[in-house]
Formats: C-alpha cells, sequence, structure tokens
C-alpha cells in the first residue's frame, strides 16, 4: 500500500459487491489511520455513510463521471468498477451499462489521469456452457457465449486490458464466480424462493458429481484492494484473475448449505440423469433463442449439473490473495441478512398498508 493518502473510487459502490469493497476500504482506513478519500459513483444513494462521498450520476455520462473523479481538487488514485445489472436483466441494458458505460469510464479515467483502474469481469467470460474442470487464465474467451451477460462483460474486459498502460494508467481485470453474501441479490435469494416452493428441494439435476465455484463477496472485495496496490508491480497491469473462494463444491450441495440454514436438510427424492439435463438444456438454448424463456434460463440450468471450477494459483502468487472467509461461516451470514431483508421490506409494507387504510 503507498505511503501516502489515495482517493479511491467505487464505481457502482451502493450495489452489492461494490458497498463491500467500500467497506473493506473504510475499515482499512480507521485500523491504519491514513486520510485516504473514499468516493462512489451510483445511480442512487442507498446507505447514509458519512465516511463516503456519494456522487449521483450515471457512467454513460462522461460529465457524470468527471465530477465524481475531479471532486475537492484531487484526482482520484484508484478507480473501481464494479457497476453492472444483474444477469436476467433486458440485453440492451447488458449492452449499456457493461459495453457502452464501460467504454466511456476508461475514455475518462485516462483523460483525467487515472493510475490504477480494477474492473470487476466474471468468470463467465470464459463459459461457453461446456465443462471447465480446473481451469486457468490460460483459456480464451468463450467461442459461443452462454448468455449475452457474459459475452458484454467480455467486450468490456478486453476494452479494460486494451486500456493499460495508456497515458499512464494501469488496468486489470478480476474474473469472481458466483459471487454471494449479505446484499446478495441473486445467489442466496433465489435459492431461499426456490425453497419456499419446496419442489426444487426434492428434484436434483445432474448426479451431483459437477463441481462449481462460490465466491464469498468480503473475499472478493479483499482481492479487489490487492490487486490496486500491486498494479505499479510487474505481473499484474494488463492481466486477468479468476477469483473464488478456493473451495469447489457441487451446485446441489451448496444449495443445500443454505436450505439447512433455514432448516430444510431433506435430500433430493427424484435425480434427473445427466442425459436427460443436457437434452432439456437443449430445448432450452432453443427455446431462449426464439425469446420463449428469458435468456438466463439456459444458462442457470447448465450450471447445476455441468462442471465449472478455476485454478487460482495466480491470484494467489501475484495478488497475495487468500480467501479468509470459508463457506462455513459465509453461509450463515448470507442467509441470515437475506431474511433480514424480506423481513424489514415486510415490515414496510404493512407500514404502508396501515398508513394508507
Amino acid at each position: 500500500m503507498a505511503a501516502q493518502s489515495e482517493v479511491y473510487l467505487v464505481i457502482g459502490g451502493e450495489g452489492f459487491l461494490g458497498r463491500a469493497i467500500v467497506s473493506a476500504l473504510v475499515d482499512r482506513r480507521r485500523r491504519t489511520g491514513n486520510a485516504d478519500e473514499i468516493r462512489v459513483l451510483d445511480l442512487r444513494r442507498v446507505h447514509d455513510d458519512p465516511d463516503v462521498q456519494f456522487f449521483e450520476g450515471d457512467i454513460c455520462k462522461p460529465a457524470d463521471v468527471e465530477a465524481a473523479l475531479g471532486a475537492n481538487g484531487r484526482t482520484a488514485t484508484v478507480v473501481f468498477h464494479t457497476a453492472s445489472p444483474v444477469m436476467k436483466a433486458p440485453e440492451a441494458l447488458h449492452t449499456r451499462v457493461n459495453v457502452e458505460g464501460t467504454r466511456t469510464v476508461l475514455d475518462v479515467c485516462r483523460s483525467a489521469g487515472i493510475g490504477r483502474f480494477v474492473y470487476t469481469s466474471s468468470a463467465s467470460v470464459v463459459y461457453s456452457g461446456a465443462a471447465l474442470e480446473y481451469v486457468d487464465e490460460s483459456i480464451g474467451y468463450a467461442p459461443v457465449f452462454a448468455d449475452y451477460y457474459s459475452e458484454t462483460k467480455a467486450i468490456a474486459e478486453k476494452l479494460v486490458l486494451e486500456y493499460n498502460d495508456t497515458q499512464g494508467m494501469r488496468t486489470a481485470a478480476l474474473r469472481p464466480s458466483g459471487i454471494f453474501g449479505p446484499g446478495d441479490r441473486q445467489m442466496t435469494p433465489g435459492a431461499l424462493l426456490a425453497q419456499r416452493r419446496n419442489l426444487p428441494v426434492l428434484i436434483q439435476v445432474g448426479t451431483g458429481g459437477a463441481l462449481f465455484d462460490f465466491t464469498y463477496v468480503d473475499n472478493l472485495a479483499d482481492v479487489h484492494l490487492l490487486c490496486a496496490d500491486k498494479l505499479h508491480e510487474d505481473g499484474v497491469a494488463g492481466e486477468v484473475f479468476f477469483i473464488t473462494n478456493d473451495q469447489p463444491i457441487n451446485m446441489w450441495s451448496f444449495m443445500r448449505l443454505l436450505w439447512a440454514e433455514v432448516g430444510d436438510t431433506r435430500g433430493p427424492r427424484l435425480v434427473i440423469p445427466t442425459i436427460v439435463a443436457s437434452a432439456i438444456l437443449m430445448l432450452l438454448r432453443l427455446l431462449a433463442a426464439v425469446h420463449i424463456v428469458k435468456h438466463e434460463v439456459p444458462f442457470v440450468f447448465g450450471m447445476t449439473f455441468t462442471p465449472r471450477y478455476f485454478n487460482i494459483t495466480k491470484a494467489k502468487k501475484r495478488l497475495g490473495y487468500r480467501p479468509r472467509v470459508p463457506y462455513t461461516q459465509g453461509v450463515p451470514i448470507a442467509v441470515a441478512a437475506c431474511l433480514e431483508s424480506w423481513a424489514r421490506e415486510e415490515r414496510q409494507r404493512q407500514a404502508a398498508a396501515s398508513s394508507s387504510s
């Protein structure tokens, strides 16, 4: 970490991962006593935090990005770009945010003289739907992407790497797999909603041998800071890194860890053989191609029985990454946070109904 104070800008800092990075920066500032400045650029403010300066803005608008970068007469020294729609968002939104927004941010950062830029990519940029077993960064981009979200993330990642070493800006991209944790809007709530519907608990797709990688959000926040700290070192700038919890696990086993936290320890009563699941997946892809089912449906279904786990040796050696929160700690925290969020939303609905009656 540099001796002088830094100015951090977290783009998408009100979101799931972005907030975890902000919290990690605030915690580090308190531990070290450094006078680091922490800024957030997002579409709307969610967290009222006196330790963080918030800027409302759209990453597709250069003036909004410029205002956040150059506030208070100090240009940001490090930018974390975490903004991205959820996977099930419309294709047009993925294009606008992941591609057009990232290009705008990179152009503005380069013109402003930003020194370090860390992009949150996705492990899905190498995923075509075929098995990925302990692959490392030597694997190329998917020849055909499993969904449009992954395709736009790949385009954005390539842009980030192209901008490395232009006008002094150093860039790197992190490729997390299966992010979960407090504030998670996809993995944890999706699993718990499935449990409430009952049927997904009783039916398992595939025999359970396929391994998958998940990443607890605080571990991912840690490695964002490590990457920013080391961007001036050889072997980091212009590079991509797979990031996981380094705990490959079967998708259904992980789901059952989540379900066990709400007291559901039932095993499957019906296991769909992998050969049958593969046929179903082909049908879902055809239906998605003609827009009869949503684009994320075959993507998610395929991951339930297809191996997809990664070798993170590169992140360990070059970034010094070591996942500090294992599943045994992260899963209970994620589930408790999701349940509390639902309870809070229910209280708000009841209060709104009472006030309108």
